[in-house]
């Protein structure tokens, strides 16, 4: 178990509804994950200020939910997940609404999941946020590991995102 500093610990006592991100992680803006979220036209700041996430009833992990916008947060996930896993997953849906912010399209299905450019960056701030706190390459590969990837597709997104991370100004990493 990886002792995670205070940047990064969840807010756990949100009931349903939409709230601030800021009430998630009040510190995150101290995160070197910001650091690779925010972009010369949308600071870190300012995005953190609008973010909002939703906590809803029901099953399953979270996502963003492009007509608010916002996190969606399902409830059992939010109580129950290991905490470094919730962490990095509210920071790679950040990472989409900033992507929203600019304009993209986070729900673009003529690509494969695993080959969309804004999942592979989401995924690559979380994997250098978690490389960076202690993972090992096995916590990385069960991180990236969920119910809609086969092994196969897991490891074509690991791939995509080391290419991800290796074109990426280092100075963001």
């Amino acid at each position: 178990m990886i002792d995670l500093p205070e940047y990064a610990i969840v807010n756990r006592a949100l009931g349903a509804g939409t709230h601030p991100f800021r009430l998630f992680l009040p510190k995150f803006e101290e995160s070197p994950a910001a650091r690779l979220i925010a972009t010369p036209n949308i600071p870190i700041g300012p995005l953190l200020d609008d973010a909002r996430v939703k906590i809803k009833k029901g099953e399953g992990y979270c996502y963003v939910d492009v007509r608010i916008p916002a996190i969606t947060l399902m409830q059992g996930y939010y109580h129950q997940a290991n905490p470094l896993d919730l962490y990095l997953d509210l920071a790679h849906e950040l990472t989409h609404l900033r992507q929203l912010a600019e304009g993209r399209n986070v729900w673009d299905h003529s690509l494969h999941y695993v080959d969309r450019p804004t999942e592979i960056e989401g995924y690559a701030v979380a994997v250098a946020e978690g490389i960076r706190l202690g993972m090992t390459e096995e916590q990385v590969m069960q991180h990236l590991a969920n119910p809609w990837l086969n092994d196969d597709e897991v490891m074509r997104l690991r791939k995509n995102i080391e290419r991800y991370l290796a074109s990426v100004n280092p100075l963001r990493v």
